[in-house]
């Protein structure tokens, strides 16, 4: 089998989607700005999903607010082992990683020291905290989230599975599922930190939403809401069957909040944004909000949906739907909300620009391939297919892992350490070509469209012949700009090429798949000619 080099030329100038390397899955991303770069926590699935979700240690990755095409590996912030918990349940056995793999972080900056904040899978070990002088780490183990000594539960055992205090402050120390059932009330879940006018802010919840102080003196011990005498204020109060029907099904109570709740304060108000999931397949960033940061809440609506459910009156998911989550940055008077979506290998770090309303709020915005890019990619370039936001089957259906076309990894060369430089074969690519699946783009820009002849190339490895047509704007009912003829390749890759409609101006491209055995086989890139090669 031969190596493939996917030409990058459109991507070291302009952000994509998704907007790291494409063989890095980093979900569940929380953008911070220090200084003068980005820095963006969160989640670690391992490429092919091996071992599950959340199953590396914590990466950062940052960029120049300058540039937001141009990411940096800033490497492992912080061990997935470093943590006792992890640690004492990995020694035991945990293979599937329900108790010991670091789900998503949140990173806040006091006074120079950076603090981390996560949650340990599933397990019962409640909230743990690291801390660094950096914001590239390493972070260092401190401790739990914790009661004050004197409020500890009646009959608390501290040093309990390698947690050196024992206190797990919220859920009496259950785990999320055991053998009598979920327990998702009070579960902390999803760790998110503000700090407002000096006092530090927890938010954490699984289908229920809660807020806590915590003390500011150590950054981990629980304190009361004087206006309540609890602990833990509640913003949503939550159905979690009713959420997982939602994801499962697409059939469950309307826009149930999930998890990943994620804090901004914009302009004096407070923006919570969080997974929700409902009918028809909504699974999106939401955002509520309030004048106070434990509330109450006012529902503000979507942020962004995959598969661009709702968007724009939209029934029915044109790419994988799936968990979602993820914060918000600004930079020079823009927002972006950074998310994930789901491929065969991995959940991948995207982003959208966000439009605000005139009260403040923000507009639900359009799932792309544009990532950070505010105006349409130019389309004169070479760019690669797994920037596809676009992912239908042969009736019209978003795909599944199982069904319809897939971002995935395809291996030529190298071992597993994907970031040697002997392993650049190893590429991500768009699988699963059966008759009449769609593989789409938004947005190129045409500009004012060209008077020389005009091509379009694609670059597959065919497993059999076959015709793709070029469609824009629509991939049934849009003007055809081009079809092209595909023969096998006996498992090499090889560019294809046909005469474009000229073509100007902005557009969603599809590209729609007729072969004539069961698949076309694996798109690694498109590419649009002024001339003719």
């Amino acid at each position: 089998m031969t190596n493939l080099h996917v030409p990058r030329d459109g991507t070291t100038e302009f952000s994509i989607n998704p907007f790291l390397p494409p063989d890095e899955y980093i979900p569940d991303g929380e953008p911070h700005v220090f200084g003068d770069r980005v820095y963006v926590y969160g989640s670690h699935d391992l490429s092919g999903m091996k071992g599950g979700m959340c199953a590396g240690d914590y990466v950062c990755y940052s960029a120049s607010l300058e540039n937001l095409a141009d990411w940096r590996y800033d490497g492992v912030i912080y061990k997935r082992r470093q943590d006792p918990y992890a640690d004492r349940m990995t020694e035991a056995g945990d293979r599937m990683g329900l108790k010991s793999y670091l789900f998503a972080p949140d990173v806040i900056e006091i006074d120079g020291t950076y603090y981390l904040y996560y949650g340990v899978a599933l397990g019962k070990s409640g909230l743990a905290l690291a801390v660094s002088d950096s914001p590239t780490g390493p972070f260092e183990y401190v401790g739990r989230v914790r009661y004050p000594e004197d409020a500890k539960p009646a009959g608390w055992t501290d040093d309990v599975d390698g947690i050196e205090d024992g206190d797990m402050a919220f859920a009496a120390g259950r785990p999320l599922m055991d053998a009598r059932g979920m327990h998702m009330k009070g579960y902390p879940y999803d760790p998110a930190l503000l700090v407002h006018d000096g006092r530090l802010f927890l938010y954490y919840g699984c289908a229920y939403c809660y807020v806590v102080e915590l003390d500011m003196s150590d950054k981990r011990t629980v304190v009361k809401n004087p206006d309540t005498g609890t602990y833990e204020t509640e913003i949503f109060a939550g159905n979690g069957w009713g959420m997982l029907a939602g994801l499962a099904f697409g059939r469950g109570p309307e826009l149930q909040f999930g998890n990943g709740p994620s804090i901004r304060e914009i302009d004096g108000r407070f923006v919570l944004a969080y997974y929700a999931s409902g009918r028809g397949r909504f699974n999106g960033m939401y955002h509520a909000v309030a004048s106070d940061p434990r509330g109450p809440f006012t529902l503000a609506g979507p942020l962004v949906s995959l598969g661009n459910v709702r968007y724009d009156n939209q029934v029915g998911a044109t790419d994988r739907v799936g968990n979602i989550h993820g914060g918000m940055f600004e930079v020079d008077g823009t927002w972006y909300q950074i998310y994930h979506r789901h491929t065969k290998d991995g959940r991948q770090a995207c982003a959208t620009p966000l439009t605000r309303k005139a009260d403040g709020t923000f507009e639900h915005a359009e799932y792309t391939s544009q990532g950070f890019s505010t105006d349409p990619l130019p389309a004169f370039r070479r760019w690669p297919a797994y920037m596809a936001c676009y992912l239908t089957d042969g009736r019209g259906r978003g795909s599944t892992r199982k069904r319809g076309p897939n971002v995935a990894e395809r291996a030529f060369l190298g071992g597993p350490d994907r970031r040697d430089a002997a392993n650049e074969g190893i590429v991500s690519v768009v699988t699963g070509l059966a008759e009449g699946s769609v593989v789409g783009f938004k947005y190129f820009d045409f500009a004012d469209g060209q008077d020389s002849p005009t091509t379009v190339t694609v670059e597959l490895n065919s497993e059999t012949a076959g015709t793709v047509d070029v469609r824009v704007d629509d991939p049934t009912k849009g003007p055809l700009i081009g079809s092209i003829r595909v023969t096998p390749t006996g498992g090499r890759w090889a560019p294809f090429e046909s005469d474009m409609r000229p073509t100007s101006g902005a557009h969603a491209i599809y590209l729609v798949f007729h072969p004539d055995g069961p698949s076309l086989g694996s798109i690694a890139s498109i590419e649009f000619s002024p001339t003719a090669h």
